[in-house]
Formats: structure tokens, sequence, C-alpha cells
């Protein structure tokens, strides 16, 4: 079956998440010690400690989220999850059923 990447945090099928570190994260799913190891998520880990922070606007509009959004906007429309951390492609990426074939 066809994999398909499809980025949760951005399909509002998944909400943003607060880790126990008080860092806002965009899914618990990347939430995993392995997984905040990866540099671009460990930097974007770093720059959302809640308390450092004014709102969490602040936050979502900072450099690396807005970095990581444009990777999976452009990743969702080519189709091509090369500069997509491994841990958003781990997570985010499904074998299409076959209903959803049909559509």
């Amino acid at each position: 079956m066809p994999k398909e990447f499809y980025p949760l945090c951005m399909n509002s099928e998944t909400d943003m998440a607060v880790t126990n570190r008080n860092q806002l994260l965009p899914c618990c799913y990347i939430d995993n010690p392995p997984y905040l190891e990866e540099p671009t998520i460990k930097k974007l880990a770093e720059s959302s400690d809640i308390s450092k922070h004014n709102s969490l606007e602040d936050i979502i509009n900072g450099h690396e989220w807005r970095r990581l959004y444009n990777k999976l906007k452009e990743a969702s429309e080519s189709k091509n999850t090369k500069d997509v951390p491994w841990p958003c492609v781990h997570s985010c990426t499904r074998e299409q059923r076959r209903e959803e074939w049909q559509k």
C-alpha cells in the first residue's frame, strides 16, 4: 500500500502539546527522548519554553516554528519529505486505506 505524509498538526487532527518541561510542541507524538534529540526538533523545543514568552502566539510565530511549518507545508504539497525532521515523517506517515484511494 502507498504511504502518505500527512502532518497531523497542520490538518487539525491533533492539538499542540505542553510537556512536563514547560515546552510547547506541535503535537504530543514528538515528545519522545529520541525524537527530541533530532536537531530541528531540539531547537524547536528549546525555543518553546512557555515561561520565557509573553504568549503562546509569540512561540508559534517564532523562527523555529515558522521554519518547521514551512518544511511541513512544502512536503505536504510536493510529497517529498527529505527536508522534514525524521520524527515528523515517522509520526505522520501512514498507509492509505482503500476507501481513501477512492475519494
